[in-house]
């Protein structure tokens, strides 16, 4: 069953970040992405091994011809368009594209109209009215919109170690297959090396198009496009705040150092802590999830130094500290009826920085999707977003500690 549009904050999160608009067709009667889900199975599918040269060559995984056909007859209107969402980007920031951050704002405006247009309140597009050449743009541009963010993540976190030279279609190609993008997980890639690197030129501003702004297609759907910077901006900072969150939040893993504690006391607590955790995190799952592990090792670790002997201070209620605490006393009384002051000084100077961690992305995810319904022409959402938003979006959070997990051991 189609999903219908997003009308509030957490409907609007669900959409964006489970890709919703996926379950739905276009005027040709085809998903506007074909990934093996139960919208694809409604179609009838050529499959094939892989013809192409390179890491593709005779697969295993085969190649979805029938994908490649549905657009073939729209190709040059496809790059038509990506040619004028860089031109858009490149208008709006003054400056050419220059390093993969921008190509990855560029491939997530491409996969965010079509989420513009069945969202919004004017000329809202329904299933099986989305335009052959807007599929065209969303399957152009979902690979690269995960690729290009990958490599704009090794840019950001690498420092002086990285290159800023942005590379020409040819060495991005390399790329992919360098790093095995070119890979579902079903799948292979059905774009030959010609179509991605067409694809890669229309981004980047490289290629020629024709004179005509947009195809006729695009020209009737009255798009606002002022509106829909607006939104694509806001869309893509939400999914990109939720996986550094994600990242951020797996750093959260309670460990007891106070020397008041005795070692075999600490020993034993933070046996318990870390099974616990293990268990928690074990329970995440989703795209944010899966991106933020991709790309944590990008990101500097550093070691912090010895811990100050915490104050005597009591977690205040609500706080993710008071949480732990709170199980602790279940699982270890007899540690904390002796320890437990100790341990709750500890711990609210280990995790208060995540409360104010959770607190700063709640607020800032809010006021993206106020920005984002604002552009879309609807009401501004009613109730704010809450910590059980990043729950569902993740699977699992440290806020979820209390939950019921299995802790047979413990």
């Amino acid at each position: 069953m189609v999903p219908a549009p997003a009308r509030d904050a957490f409907q609007m999160v669900d959409w964006i970040i489970f890709q919703r608009v996926q379950q739905y067709f276009d005027e040709s009667g085809r998903p506007i992405v074909e990934v093996g889900d139960a919208a694809s199975r409604q179609v009838q599918t050529e499959w094939q091994v892989c013809p192409y040269s390179g890491s593709r060559y005779h697969h295993a995984k085969p190649m979805n011809v029938s994908a490649l056909r549905h657009i073939s007859p729209v190709w040059e209107q496809v790059l038509m368009m990506l040619s004028w969402l860089s031109w858009r980007y490149r208008a709006w920031h003054g400056s050419d594209i220059e390093n993969y951050v921008d190509l990855s704002q560029i491939s997530s405006s491409g996969v965010f109209l079509a989420d513009f247009l069945v969202l919004r309140r004017h000329m809202p597009l329904r299933s099986h009215e989305i335009p052959l050449v807007i599929t065209g743009v969303y399957k152009a541009c979902l690979g690269f919109q995960y690729a290009t963010y990958l490599a704009s993540t090794h840019e950001r976190f690498a420092g002086a170690r990285a290159s800023r030279h942005l590379p020409d279609a040819a060495e991005f190609h390399a790329y992919l297959e360098d790093h095995g993008l070119l890979f579902g997980e079903g799948e292979v890639c059905a774009g030959s090396a010609a179509q991605i690197m067409q694809v890669y030129d229309a981004m980047s501003g490289r290629l020629a198009v024709a004179p005509e702004p947009l195809p006729p297609e695009c020209t009737r759907l009255e798009i606002a496009w002022e509106q829909f910077d607006v939104f694509t901006r806001h869309a893509s900072g939400l999914c990109n705040d939720l996986v550094v969150y994600a990242t951020e939040a797996s750093r959260y893993c309670p460990e007891l150092a106070d020397a008041r504690l005795p070692p075999d006391v600490r020993h034993r607590l933070n046996a318990c802590l870390k099974r616990h955790w293990e268990q928690l995190m074990a329970g995440q799952s989703g795209p944010v999830v899966s991106t933020a592990r991709q790309t944590q090792d990008y990101r500097d670790r550093p070691t912090p130094g010895p811990p100050e002997p915490p104050r005597q201070v009591a977690p205040p209620p609500g706080s993710l500290a008071a949480t732990v605490l709170a199980w602790l006393n279940e699982v270890a009384g007899d540690d904390m009826q002796t320890h437990g002051p100790v341990v709750a000084s500890a711990l609210q100077a280990q995790l208060a920085p995540y409360d104010l961690c959770e607190a700063t992305v709640l607020a800032g995810l809010n006021e993206r999707v106020s920005y984002m319904m604002q552009a879309l022409g609807l009401d501004q959402p009613g109730v704010a977003l809450t910590a059980s938003a990043l729950s569902r979006v993740c699977g699992r959070i440290p806020r979820d500690w209390g939950i019921s997990v299995n802790t047979s051991g413990a």
